[in-house]
């Protein structure tokens, strides 16, 4: 499927809940608890360190470093229901090693261990478009493969240099099961 980016315009016309969930530039599993009423929890599908990045069309090369490709849904502790689908590629050797630790050893979200690490970072402004589910989602699940979904991918910057590589798939299970084509307002 080729990707089509949402242009801001489009952006606006989505459900409400998901402009914000776009939007966020902080803890994304956050604000997924409020929205959801629901205590977020993270189901680590698989998690693998490459001594290099692995290619992934559409996104440009992480520094030399190990990588941690992390594949992760949250979903509600009380609902079960999966929310995000997200990948994360993460460059070892240039974060700090307590955060490493915490990432390969626990299932506390990225978002929430760079808070508590108090490691200066940017995120930069996300690119957003229209995606099928990741091939790795579809095999761990009943989800069809072609089932449209919105999704963004956004890197974390730490000392100029990107560290963290996130792309997020935007489940339906968000929007009590509405399907996308009804996500707008």
């Amino acid at each position: 499927m080729t990707r089509t980016m949402l242009s801001d315009i489009e952006i606006r016309k989505l459900d409400r809940d998901l402009q914000i969930l776009l939007a966020t530039n902080g803890t994304l599993t956050r604000i997924l608890k409020i929205i959801t009423n629901d205590e977020i929890v993270v189901d680590i599908i698989s998690q693998q360190i490459h001594p290099t990045a692995p290619e992934i069309p559409d996104l440009e090369r992480l520094p030399d470093s190990r990588i941690l490709q992390r594949q992760t849904i949250l979903k509600g502790l009380r609902s079960g229901e999966e929310f995000i689908a997200a990948e994360a590629l993460i460059a070892m050797d240039l974060l700090p090693t307590t955060i490493l630790t915490t990432l390969t050893e626990t299932d506390h979200p990225i978002g929430e261990l760079m808070v508590a690490s108090c490691l200066e970072m940017f995120k930069e402004t996300a690119e957003v478009w229209v995606a099928e589910l990741p091939a790795w989602l579809v095999s761990t699940s009943k989800r069809k493969r072609h089932a449209p979904v919105i999704a963004r991918r956004y890197h974390m910057i730490v000392d100029g240099q990107s560290v963290i590589v996130l792309t997020e798939y935007f489940l339906p299970g968000i929007f009590h099961g509405r399907p996308m084509q009804n996500w707008a307002s």
